[in-house]
C-alpha cells in the first residue's frame, strides 16, 4: 500500500476541510493528534538516551460554539474507518482505561513469500487515544487523573493494582489524548485549584487556544464534492499506510541538528518574570518539539528523517502554543476576582474601547461596581488599558488598540 497523497497527510487534512468554519489552530493540531496516534510506538527518536515517541495530549481551549467538538468528529471518521486509532471515550474511569489497553486491541499481519503459504501473525496493539470532549468532566471524575495521565505520557510500560489479579503491567503502552475545554472550566480541573499547574499535567498537554472562527459560511450545504471525496479517501490510505507500514528510528538530518543546536539554547532561558504556568511548559518544551518534529515527519514521507523544515514548523506551532499559556491559565488558582478581572480583560481586548457604561453592562453579574472600579485601577497602573477623552466620553482602551492606533499614526 503505497501513500497517494500528494502533500503531508497535516496539509492534505487541512485542505480536505478548507470549507469549514473550525478554528485553522484546532484542524492543525486534530491532524497531527491523528498521525501521532497512528504511528503508536512504531517509530521513535533516541532523545536523552531513551526511546521518544510521539503521544501527545491536545487540548482544545475556546468558547461554546467555535469548533472544539467539530475540529474532534472532522478526524475521526477517517480514523475509523482506517482503523488506525484505538479510541476510548472520556467516561471511563482510570481503572478502567487501564484494563481496556491492558486487554489491547487484536490484528493481524500476514507475510507472503514466492511458493509459501501466507503466514498470519496476532498481535496485541496497546496504544490508544482518549476523546475528552470535555476536560473538567474528564479529570473531575477522578482526583489522580492528571498524575495518571502524567505517568502515561512518560512511559511505555505501566504497572497498577487490582483487586482480583494483583499487579499488572502493561507493556507497549501509548496514550495520547484528544479533546476540548471551556477557558472558565480550566479552574474547575482540580478540587485544589494549584493542582493542574503543580502536578506536571498542563507541562504535558498541548493548549490550543482560539477565540473566534476561521471564517462564516452561510452558504455551505449540500453534498460533499468529487474533489473532496476523492481526497477523503486518501487521507483514509494514507493513516492505514503510516499506521501499516512505517518502522524504525527517526533521525535528524544536518541541518535540522543545528538548527536544534540553537532553539535548545534559546528556550532553556528562563525569564525571571514567568508564571508558574509557562515554566512548566517551558521545562517540557523540548520534549513537545521532538514529538511534534517527528509527527510532521511522518505525515510527509517514509523518509524517518526529520529536516530542517520539518523542524522549524514543529517550533513554530509549539512557540505559538507557549505564547498563549498564561493567557489559558492567567486565572488558575487566583481568587474570583481574578476572573472577573480576565473576563473585564478580554472583553476591552476584543472590542478596543468601551465606556464605563458599556464595561458595566458586560460585568454586572460577575463583579460589583467598586470591584469593577477597582480592577480598571489595577489594569491602568499596569498599562493594560487607558482612558482617552472622546467628544464629552472618557474611554478605556486596550493596550491592543493603544498599539494598533499608534502603528497607525492616530495617537501620539
Amino acid at each position: 500500500m503505497a501513500r497517494q497523497l500528494s502533500k503531508s497527510w497535516i496539509d492534505s487534512f487541512l485542505n480536505y476541510a478548507d470549507h469549514s468554519e473550525i478554528p485553522r489552530e484546532y484542524l492543525i493540531w486534530a491532524a497531527i493528534s491523528t498521525v501521532a496516534s497512528s504511528i503508536k510506538l512504531n517509530c521513535y527518536v533516541w532523545y536523552r538516551g531513551i526511546k521518544f515517541f510521539p503521544n501527545q495530549y491536545i487540548i482544545f481551549v475556546g468558547p461554546p460554539g467555535i469548533g472544539k467538538d467539530e475540529a474532534i468528529n472532522k478526524v475521526k471518521p477517517l480514523v475509523e474507518e482506517a482503523n488506525s486509532i484505538n479510541y476510548i471515550k472520556d467516561w471511563h474511569t482510570p481503572q478502567e482505561i487501564l484494563e481496556e489497553i491492558n486487554n489491547g486491541w487484536g490484528s493481524l499481519s500476514g507475510t507472503l513469500k514466492p511458493g509459501q503459504v501466507m503466514s498470519l501473525t496476532m498481535s496485541n496493539d496497546h496504544s490508544c487515544c482518549v476523546l475528552v470532549p470535555e476536560l473538567a468532566v474528564f479529570l473531575g471524575q477522578d482526583e489522580k487523573m492528571p498524575s495518571l495521565l502524567c505517568a502515561w505520557w512518560n512511559q511505555d510500560t505501566f504497572e497498577y493494582k487490582t483487586k482480583n489479579k494483583g499487579k499488572i503491567a502493561i507493556t507497549g503502552m501509548s496514550v495520547n489524548m484528544l479533546g476540548g475545554c471551556v477557558p472558565d472550566y480550566i479552574r474547575q480541573m482540580s478540587k485544589d485549584r494549584l493542582a493542574p499547574i503543580t502536578s506536571g499535567f498542563t507541562a504535558r498537554t498541548i493548549f490550543v487556544y482560539a477565540t473566534e472562527k476561521f471564517q462564516l459560511l452561510p452558504d455551505s450545504f449540500g453534498q460533499a464534492t468529487q474533489q473532496t471525496t476523492k481526497l477523503r479517501q486518501e487521507l483514509i490510505n494514507d493513516l492505514k499506510h503510516i499506521k501499516e507500514n512505517i518502522r524504525g528510528e527517526i533521525t535528524f538530518d544536518q541541518k535540522a541538528e543545528q538548527l536544534w543546536q540553537q532553539t535548545y539554547k534559546i528556550h532553556n532561558k528562563r525569564g525571571s518574570i514567568d508564571s508558574d504556568a509557562s515554566q512548566n511548559f517551558k521545562a517540557r518544551i523540548s520534549s513537545h518539539i521532538v514529538k511534534t518534529a517527528i509527527t510532521i515527519s511522518i505525515s510527509e514521507s517514509d523518509s524517518l528523517t526529520i529536516t530542517e523544515n520539518h523542524l522549524r514548523r514543529a517550533i513554530n506551532l509549539i512557540e505559538g502554543v507557549r505564547d498563549k499559556v498564561d493567557i489559558v491559565f492567567r486565572s488558575v488558582g487566583e481568587s474570583p476576582l481574578s476572573s472577573s478581572q480576565d473576563k473585564l480583560l478580554r472583553y476591552i481586548d476584543t472590542v478596543g474601547s468601551a465606556t464605563y457604561a458599556k464595561i458595566l453592562e458586560h460585568m454586572y453579574r460577575d463583579a460589583t461596581e467598586d470591584q469593577v472600579l477597582s480592577i480598571l485601577s489595577i489594569l491602568e497602573r499596569v498599562g493594560l488599558v487607558r482612558t482617552v477623552s472622546v467628544g464629552n466620553k472618557i474611554m478605556y482602551e486596550s493596550s491592543k488598540y493603544i498599539t494598533l492606533q499608534q502603528a497607525q499614526g492616530a495617537h501620539p
